[in-house]
């Protein structure tokens, strides 16, 4: 509120030199406008934070924990200056559906066994992690979440080939 107050005091000062109330709805939305290129820059940026932290796990670069997690702290502050954003204009912020029921199950099963999967994987016993991901893929009811399963054991099938 207080850039709109200080802004119209510009314009009312400024209106000597031929600025109108036209002015001030231009400008307000102007500013309007640029806050919703920052927001969209970024949701960019958190997706292309998330990314780099999937990359580094892949790759892996040590200590790939600690690099994760600074990652994680980018993340935290880019959510910080997006909440800033909803307080100002509610509108931008992206609201979703709570998921169905049996599809919050299979996201916490595949969740709890690839955390499994990739302590295995970590500690140099990729054969069982590759192997608890194919029992996970044999008895999971959503394709979808078999289609992530079979994802990561190629990826880790790759990665003892390298």
């Amino acid at each position: 509120m207080r850039f709109r107050s200080s802004l119209f005091v510009q314009i009312i000062s400024s209106s000597s030199l031929g600025f109108s109330r036209w002015a001030l709805g231009f400008i307000t939305i102007s500013r309007m406008d640029k806050l919703a290129n920052l927001h969209k820059r970024l949701r960019v940026i958190a997706g292309l934070l998330d990314g780099a932290a999937s990359n580094i796990r892949d790759v892996p670069l040590s200590p790939t924990h600690e690099h994760i997690q600074r990652i994680g702290e980018a993340l935290v502050s880019v959510f910080e200056i997006q909440s800033a954003i909803y307080k100002l204009r509610p509108e931008l912020e992206v609201h979703y559906e709570e998921p169905q029921e049996e599809v919050s199950a299979a996201n916490k099963r595949l969740g709890e066994t690839l955390m499994v999967a990739y302590d295995l994987a970590d500690n140099s016993k990729l054969a069982e992690a590759v192997n608890l991901l194919i029992v996970f893929e044999k008895n999971e009811p959503s394709e979808f979440h078999r289609s992530i399963a079979a994802g990561e054991i190629e990826r880790l099938n790759a990665s003892d080939e390298t």
